[in-house]
């Protein structure tokens, strides 16, 4: 047996069998940081202060002074502008004291401290995106696209169609842009976990939160991590199960 022939079926059924547990877990983790951030956000922080006045303090605290915190209309869209120097606080955290904003003011903190002192893995998210707000929004819509594509091409490849050169193309559209996918999120992931491991740091240095409180936070912080994760996880399985097609087909295409 020349397992190598059989490479391109081996990626097609494991990135077929990974494609519903990583959905649900990735319907589970939206579920869990939108619950932990909803009960957070009506539990006041002891220090009194808005997700404005934290993000403001700390900055200030860590040299970063010339760092202007903004609102942004929006729900959980808050994000580091590093081309702009400009922390953007939602609706739901600018104006809020509750622990929930003041976990997410501080992890976005985190990201502008990163960016002042050259954070490579930053750097190099800088070069392919210019935040994660637009990565949160693409991951549903992934996960829908990647299910009504998955069908339109197995169905274009078990009724013989791959030979025409429309759907072969359509289907190296479909795994480039799954690649592509994989490759953000893979940039992303250890940037995000390190802006929350330093917004805990920052929050525990400074004094802001009792020990309680500092638990609840690092649980929406911890939540929020698990989106990017399965993001990677996701776009993974699509684009082993793309990628075995297309080469299933390549291989057809030459006999």
């Amino acid at each position: 047996m020349n397992i190598a022939e059989h490479v391109p079926e081996f990626m097609y059924i494991i990135g077929s069998c990974l494609i519903l547990p990583v959905i649900l877990f990735a319907l589970w983790a939206e579920l869990k940081v939108s619950r932990a951030f909803n009960e957070l956000s009506r539990v006041g922080a002891s220090c009194d202060l808005t997700g404005a006045e934290i993000a403001r303090k700390l900055l200030d605290e860590n040299g970063c002074s010339h760092i202007e915190v903004i609102n942004i209309p929006g729900h959980l869209n808050d994000h580091y502008d590093p081309r702009k120097k400009l922390v953007c606080l939602s609706d739901d955290v600018y104006d809020s004291a509750s622990l929930a904003a003041i976990g997410v003011a501080a992890h976005e903190v985190g990201h502008a401290i990163q960016h002042q002192q050259k954070y490579l893995p930053l750097l190099f998210r800088q070069i392919v995106i210019k935040s994660t707000s637009l990565i949160n929004k693409l991951l549903m819509p992934l996960i829908i696209i990647g299910l009504i594509a998955s069908l339109v091409v197995t169905g274009t490849y078990i009724m013989g169609m791959y030979s025409q050169d429309f759907w072969f193309f359509v289907i190296i559209g479909f795994c480039a842009m799954y690649m592509i996918s994989f490759l953000v999120n893979l940039i992303t992931l250890p940037t995000e976990y390190n802006a929350s491991a330093r917004a805990k740091k920052l929050l525990d240095a400074g004094g802001y939160l009792h020990q309680e409180e500092k638990n609840a936070v690092a649980s929406v912080l911890d939540a929020a991590a698990l989106t990017y994760l399965a993001g990677l996880l996701v776009s993974l399985a699509y684009m082993l199960r793309f990628l075995g097609i297309l080469f299933m087909m390549f291989g057809d295409r030459k006999k």
